[in-house]
Order: C-alpha cells, then structure tokens, then sequence
C-alpha cells in the first residue's frame, strides 16, 4: 500500500532556501523516531534545485570505527596514518578527488550514529570544497552514550537546526484519504490521530503493518473506524501504545468530545484494550443516544468493575428505561463487592430519585469513596425537589462533581443545569443567568450537550431510547436486563 508524502511545505522551501545562500553551513534535521526524518530528507532531495555541477553523496552510519560511514568513497585498502586531524585531512583529500572539482550535497541520515571521523570529514568538505551538508538525527533521549559525533557540525559557523514537527489533524487526514482512496470521517481522524501523537512512522504502523486499513469501513462517502470491534483484531498494544490510547480516550472523555471518545474506543478494542475502555464507551454512546450501541459493547467487552457495573445500570435504566432492571444490577453489584457497596447503592439511591421511580432506598457511609459521596448528595439534591430547597443541595453535589471530572465528566454538566434550572424556579434570576452565562449551546466544552442528552433521556419514558445508527448496521445485541420479578407497588 503505497504511503504519501504530506505536508512539511515549511521545512522543504527552508531547505531548498539553502542551495541559493553563499556558502552555507550545516543543517540538521531533527525528530524522535518515526517522525519522517529520512522520508524528509529524500524529499527534499528530490525537490532541490541541483544542477551538474553539484554530487550528491547519501551517507548512512556503519559502526564506531573510523571513517566507517566514507568506506565506500574510499579506495580500496585504503589505510590512514599519523594524527586524527592529518588523517581527517587525508580522506577529505579523497573524497574531494572522487567528484571530480563538482560540488557535494551530502545527505547523511542517522548522523547522530556515526563515528566522528567522517562527521569531521564532512565539515571539512564543507570548509574547503563548499559541500552542502545535510545530516538527520534523533532527539536527546535516542543519543548512543559518550560525544555526540555532530557537534563538530552543530556548533560550525552558519549551522542550523530544523526540527520535525508533529503531523496536524488536517495532515493526518490527507495522508489517510490519499492511502484510503477517499475522505475519513474527521472524528476517525483525530482519534488516529490523538493515540499515534501525530508521528507519521506510527500512524503509518498502525494503518498499514498492523491492516487497520482494511478495517475502515465506508459510510455516507467517508471512510471511518469500523462501527465495532468483537475485540483483538488487531495487534496487541505495546505498553507505548496502551498509554498513549489509554490517555487519548480519558483526555477526549474529560471534554465531552463524545465523537472523538467514540472513535479512540473502537480503536482501543481493536488493540484488545476493549475491556479497559468498555465503560467510558457505553457512556458516550448513550449520551449520543445510542442505546443499543451501548449495550452491545457492554456485552462484548465489559467486565464486572465497579465503573462497568454502574456503566450497565445507567444504560438500562436511562437508556432502555428498565427502571426494575438498572435496580436489580446495583442490587446484585452491591451485594458480590463489598468495597464497592457505598458506591452502588448511592447511584441506585440516584438513579430511582432522578428517575422519579418511589423506593426505599439504603444509603451506608461512603467514607473516602469520592463517586459514592457525590452519588449520594446528587441523590439527595433530587429528593429535595426542584426550586429554593434544591438549590444548596446542588451547589453542593456541583462541587463534588468538579473533583471527579475525570471519572464522571458528564455529572458536572447535569447538576449545572440542574442548578439553573432550580434558580430560575426560585426566582433567583441573577444567579441563574451568572450560571448560564458560559453554559449554552455556543460555549464549545461546557457540557451543554451532555445535559440535553440528560434531559431527552430522561423525557423518554416508557421508550427504550436507543438508536443503532447507521453505522451500527442494526446490530442491537444481546438485552443486558437481568430477569427480574415484576416490583410490587410500595405499601
């Protein structure tokens, strides 16, 4: 599968620049592993405004010995004696004889490997015979240990460093269209392009070495990540990738880019992390509205965690609006992980008050469980009505939620609403519109989407509320509901 060149238009009319300056000196090309710096050089090479004169030398290390990376320019049996600088000296005269009174253009990738005998050699081609250097290295991290072989070239009269910066979106984007043979789903894009950090080597690994590419699928006339993964299709994430995944899913979740969320997700089931993700998955797809999305990922990669337990009973009691269900899951979780018990029975204490569904609930101290704490307070905000009397109640769960961003993004959004809506009831219309000021449709990031998703989930009673999607093909799964008996009216 053929793979593009993109982008870089800043770098390459830089290093054309080059070829008209009198007597430049070196340039260094620099980047972590993967970022294009060879691709780079290659293209610039291929693009430059070399003429008859001029004789390109591609250079690549060959070991620590000296003038190892030149051996090739060398005659024969070639031997050097006497000093480092007559010896320097002495192949520099060589090479220059080779090419014949022409100009070099060195290209020498992986520089940073060389032995520092023909690095010397290149500055003195550069000095004497007005060679053109051009050298890649790797950042700090990737250096061999000892001299770095390049400081001759670094701190030479005129040398300049280029750094590679990471590929953008958009960039990424091109690349996937162009090797795809059509547009990518601008979400599918971020997300390749938030868990691969924008490096072109382990974007081009994932799509092409590892088959992500046959797993796009297209959809309206754009590519995008197949709807779901069964799981492990891909290769097993590297403890690299595991964390680079891992942080892309809980940075796009904690901004509620419930899109993008989506996207990672799939992409973290095709890496066998589905298990890990499945909560936050479910969530974002019933914020979204897709019910039956959310179940059957529950059903293929969920396991019994608090997080996929509580997940689990807000996609069936919201969602489906299975109220005797989502009560029997807690129930059940309650009683297996006893750890856990403060934190399931307060969002069961929550999820029956939110739904308006009349229960004896049992509520135990949460002590240092921060989820059941707010559960627990949310809980109460609900009983105490809607008006005055909610309003501290809210204030209060409001800033137990801002503490949890990261595990319940999605709270904070509601209780605000929640807030405003309760001040507005009682008459407090100043402190309403202080809360709503950035909180509405048009302030990107805070929330609002994710309260109206509330709002209609809650609005749906007596409807399942799900939505396969388009991109679900229909494909339900399997009903998450344990059989329960039919609740008996409270006395």
């Amino acid at each position: 599968m053929p793979w593009p060149f993109v982008g870089r238009t800043e770098l390459l009319d830089r290093i054309r620049a080059v070829f008209a300056e009198p007597g430049p000196g070196p340039v260094l090309l620099v980047g972590p592993p993967g970022m294009g710096r060879s691709t780079l050089l290659a293209e610039a090479l291929a693009r430059a405004p070399l003429s008859r004169d001029d004789a390109v030398l591609r250079l690549e290390p060959a070991g620590p010995a000296p003038f190892a990376s030149l051996r090739g320019l060398l005659p024969d049996g070639f031997a050097f004696t006497g000093t480092p600088d007559r010896a320097v000296a002495s192949v520099t005269g060589e090479v220059a004889a080779r090419l014949s009174g022409r100009r070099p253009v060195v290209a020498f990738d992986d520089a940073h490997l060389a032995d520092a005998y023909s690095v010397r050699v290149l500055r003195q081609l550069r000095n004497e015979h007005d060679a053109i250097v051009f050298a890649t290295a790797a950042g700090a991290g990737a250096l061999p240990s000892g001299p770095d072989p390049l400081d001759c070239l670094r701190y030479d009269l005129g040398s300049r460093t280029l750094r590679l910066p990471r590929l953008t979106e958009d960039e990424v984007a091109g690349i996937l269209a162009e090797t795809l043979g059509g547009p990518v789903r601008p979400a599918s894009a971020e997300a390749l392009h938030a868990s691969t950090g924008g490096n072109p080597g382990l974007l081009h690994d994932l799509v092409v070495r590892d088959g992500l590419a046959a797993e796009m699928s297209l959809s309206g006339g754009m590519y995008q990540l197949s709807p779901i993964f069964p799981g492990g299709q891909g290769r097993a994430a590297g403890e690299a990738v595991t964390a680079r995944l891992t942080d892309a899913v809980a940075c796009a979740w904690q901004r509620l880019s419930l899109d993008q969320t989506g996207e990672l997700c799939r992409l973290a089931a095709w890496h066998g992390l589905g298990r890990s993700v499945a909560p936050v998955w479910a969530m974002a797809l019933l914020l979204r509205g897709e019910t039956a999305a959310a179940r059957r990922v529950l059903d293929t990669h969920a396991d019994r965690s608090p997080q996929a337990e509580i997940a689990r009973a807000m996609v069936v009691g919201l969602g489906q609006r299975n109220i005797a269900a989502a009560d029997a899951v807690l129930a059940a979780a309650a009683s297996s992980d006893v750890r856990h018990r403060a934190r399931f029975l307060a969002c069961r204490a929550w999820l029956l008050a939110v739904t308006g569904t009349p229960a004896v609930v049992e509520l135990v101290d949460p002590g240092e469980d921060r989820e059941a704490a707010l559960f627990s307070r949310a809980a109460h905000a609900v009983a105490a009505g809607r008006g005055a009397s909610a309003v501290s109640h809210l204030r209060r769960s409001l800033a137990a939620a801002e503490g949890l961003r990261a595990e319940m993004p999605w709270f904070p959004p509601y209780l605000t609403a929640c807030l405003i809506d309760a001040l507005l009831l009682a008459g407090r219309i100043n402190e309403a519109t202080a809360e709503a000021a950035e909180f509405h449709a048009g302030q990107r990031g805070c929330g609002w989407n994710v309260a109206v998703a509330f709002d209609s989930l809650l609005a749906a009673r007596g409807a399942d509320g799900g939505n396969s999607g388009e991109a679900w093909d229909g494909l339900a799964g399997p009903d998450l509901s344990p059989a329960v008996p039919p609740r008996r009216p409270l006395p």
